[in-house]
């Protein structure tokens, strides 16, 4: 003879199959509004504008060990990136910068780093950048040009060479001036399409986030410099379209787990009716 199970037991068993499909559908939602975690950040190289001295200060302060320092990999990502700087210069092949020549009158260029950290100067001798940080470049410069030139004043605009992706009417490549504003550089892509959404855009470094988040919600109004974003050649800066919900995927999912749900009613109720009888 087979022993009856206890209807406390059963009714036990019909609860636990109602909440495994609760929790599933529960799970499908969550799936469908969740949002992208953030991406991971980049590790700081110093101010770019920020002297040799500053720098090596910067390094010095980062190998002292202290509870207030940032975490381990952090820390070690920041000094292996200005350490890199201190080393090997901040310039690199396709890097551009205007130079200012004043003498009798005024003469202007723009320069291109060539593979050999060269550049050609007006009719003068190349000039290597090879080892030179951003902020040596100006003196470095008119100490070259001086050995040719005399009464020569020689200033310097750099460059940054950015992607400008998404919502944007004319996506590419652009040359821009780091003190500049964002707004600057996305007017020169065409302006922001009619369904850019302006309070998420992100600025990626070799597929690492170093803008985006809650920064990035009033960018524009602010009137931040490239700079002061830390924008560099090489930078990828995306206007992201608006986030649009696909309402039919989403009435779809309602009337299956609407459907789910009432098909678990109508067991219960039935389960509960043969039980009774």
């Amino acid at each position: 003879m087979i022993a009856a199970v206890p209807t406390s037991l059963m009714h036990i068993h019909v609860k636990a199959r109602v909440t495994l499909l609760a929790a599933a559908g529960a799970f499908a939602l969550s799936c469908l509004f969740s949002v992208p975690a953030a991406a991971q950040q980049a590790p700081l190289a110093g101010a770019q504008r920020a002297t040799r001295a500053e720098l090596k200060q910067r390094v010095a302060l980062l190998e002292q060990p202290g509870a207030s320092r940032p975490a381990s990999p952090a820390r070690a990502g920041e000094l292996a990136a200005i350490r890199d700087r201190l080393e090997h210069g901040d310039f690199k092949p396709g890097d551009r910068f205007i130079l200012s020549l004043r003498q009798d009158s005024v003469r202007s260029d723009t320069l291109v780093v060539r593979d050999s950290l060269r550049v050609a100067v007006l009719n003068l001798p190349e000039f290597s950048v090879d080892g030179l940080l951003r902020s040596e470049l100006e003196d470095a410069l008119n100490a070259h040009v001086t050995r040719f030139l005399r009464n020569a004043v020689v200033r310097a605009a750099l460059l940054v060479r950015v992607s400008v992706t998404g919502a944007v009417q004319r996506p590419g490549f652009y040359y821009a001036l780091p003190d500049g504003p964002i707004n600057d550089l996305l007017t020169s892509a065409g302006g922001p399409a009619a369904e850019a959404d302006l309070k998420k855009i992100t600025v990626t470094r070799l597929g690492k986030e170093i803008v985006g988040g809650k920064a990035s919600k009033n960018l524009l109004e602010s009137g931040m410099t490239l700079e002061q974003l830390d924008v560099q050649s090489g930078d990828t800066v995306r206007l992201p379209l608006k986030r649009k919900f696909n309402w039919q995927i989403i009435i779809q999912l309602f009337f299956i787990i609407s459907t789910l749900f009432f098909a678990v009613i109508q067991f219960v109720q039935w389960y509960y009716g043969r039980t009774d009888q």
